[in-house]
């Protein structure tokens, strides 16, 4: 039985328990980092083109998700991922962000 999904990962290390936690956090920071770097430069981009003509709170990255830039007083939606740490969530609903 292996101890983590196989979802295109790394192979599972014999049976050393701890190598193979250690090569999934490795993956999951790796996906991450990548996540947050294409936030990043959303939010470089979108300062390039921005007129600041409303109050607005700026592209932010929350260590897990990238919330766009959204006018002051409003809530940002953005939808679900299909999943996260091989844990299934519902694409169809939506997280909430509001913004001051």
């Amino acid at each position: 039985m292996a101890l983590f999904p196989t979802n295109g990962t790394k192979p599972l290390v014999g049976g050393n328990y701890v190598l193979n936690v250690l090569n999934y956090i490795n993956e999951l920071n790796e996906s991450l980092s990548a996540e947050q770097l294409k936030c990043i430069e959303r939010e470089y981009q979108e300062r390039e083109n921005q007129k600041q003509e409303q109050q607005e709170c700026e592209v932010s990255w929350d260590t897990i998700l990238c919330w766009p830039r959204t006018v002051s007083g409003t809530l940002a939606t953005i939808p679900c991922f299909d999943e996260l740490n091989g844990i299934p969530y519902d694409n169809t609903r939506e997280y909430a962000l509001y913004l001051q």
